[in-house]
């Protein structure tokens, strides 16, 4: 198969994959009733852990697609031109299910800091108003992190992902 036409069957199957994504998440928008949104107020949304991890799955789908279509088309470039020349090469799947797997750990940490800050805001009596002031501090420190050095020194080390791709794979 040629080098362009692989090219473009990887993106048709990201952008069926993010548009099934998002259609997933408008439908189950769509289908709540009162009582489910008010379990939304809770930090896991009132689910169990694998509909908040398969949700959570969809979310990184459908909010990702931007960034990552760019970096997995780069690298399946640069892994065809390996496979071309004779090199060793990764296929684009074990590439892209790595990308899934870091994702899905990272929700497996969301949910158990979920689950464990409801718990623990059960057990002490934590009043809305005062989660609120905790949710609001965490978006400063979130805002902060934007305007900080620190974000600047991450973004000149990922803002291409050619560099990375070239020397780590």
């Amino acid at each position: 198969m040629a080098p362009t036409l692989q090219r473009y069957i990887i993106l048709a199957l990201l952008i069926a994959i993010a548009a099934a994504a998002w259609t997933l998440l408008v439908w189950q928008q769509m289908g709540m009733d009162a009582d489910m949104r008010m379990e939304m107020y809770a930090l896991t949304m009132g689910m169990k852990a694998p509909l908040f991890l398969a949700i959570w799955m969809i979310m990184m789908i459908a909010m990702m697609f931007p960034t990552a279509a760019s970096m997995i088309l780069t690298f399946h470039e640069v892994q065809a031109g390996k496979q071309s020349r004779g090199e060793t090469f990764v296929s684009s799947w074990v590439f892209v299910a790595g990308y899934m797997l870091v994702w899905g750990v990272m929700g497996v940490i969301a949910f158990a800091g979920a689950a464990g800050a409801e718990m623990l805001a059960g057990h002490v009596g934590l009043s809305a108003a005062t989660a609120a002031r905790i949710g609001g501090a965490l978006l400063m420190i979130g805002g902060a992190y934007q305007l900080s050095p620190l974000k600047d020194l991450c973004l000149a080390k990922c803002r291409t992902p050619i560099g990375f791709i070239l020397t780590s794979w």
